[in-house]
């Protein structure tokens, strides 16, 4: 799977949970899977659910199924829970830490500010979405782009930051605290890791 750059609202009714924490995706104005026959019910095989499990992942975190994979066998090489040590990973995403400052409205949003250079991560610049953040990182966004990130921050004034996150919008700057725990980690759906892990390992 490469970078989804189509409709973002065809993932949601695809898969029949909200990709994004938007309006939009979280109230369906059509629920049916897209297609000629997306009315009918789907009846998954067992491959069929793995499968399902792993792409609301992927399409969550925007992360194409090769990195998925990658990560998968990261974690599993961790001394901890292979299930925790995933969801840590891929919060602490840079892309995804972006979102959860509330300085970006979805992944895709988020990732598009990263790739186009607006955050410094302890004094550097970097353009890499997939960076994977430390305790103790601090990121800040470049003077020229302040203006430009408050007014997106505006625009995710709903946003509950996580507790892993210290976060001074007016200052344009955030630090990673500590790693985020699993208790930390919330989705607007539920993943079943299990199928997830099943998927990669058959």
């Amino acid at each position: 799977m490469g970078n989804y750059c189509g409709p973002k609202v065809r993932l949601s009714r695809s898969l029949g949970v909200p990709i994004a924490e938007t309006p939009k995706h979280i109230n369906l104005k059509r629920t049916t899977r897209p297609g000629q026959h997306g009315f009918r019910p789907v009846r998954r095989t067992l491959y069929g659910r793995q499968l399902a499990e792993k792409q609301k992942l992927a399409f969550y975190y925007n992360v194409r199924n090769t990195q998925l994979h990658r990560y998968l066998e990261q974690a599993g090489k961790s001394k901890g829970n292979t299930q925790e040590a995933l969801q840590q990973l891929l919060e602490s995403r840079l892309d995804n830490v972006i979102r959860r400052c509330g300085w970006a409205r979805t992944i895709w949003q988020a990732r598009q500010l990263v790739a186009h250079g607006h955050f410094l991560v302890n004094g550097k610049k970097v353009d890499r979405p997939g960076l994977g953040v430390s305790a103790g990182d601090m990121i800040n966004v470049k003077d020229k782009s302040k203006a430009f990130i408050k007014g997106c921050a505006e625009m995710c004034a709903d946003a509950v930051v996580p507790s892993w996150l210290a976060v001074d919008t007016s200052k344009g700057e955030a630090q990673v605290t500590r790693l985020p725990n699993p208790e930390d980690v919330r989705l607007p759906f539920e993943v079943d890791y299990a199928r997830v892990i099943e998927f990669y390992t058959r």
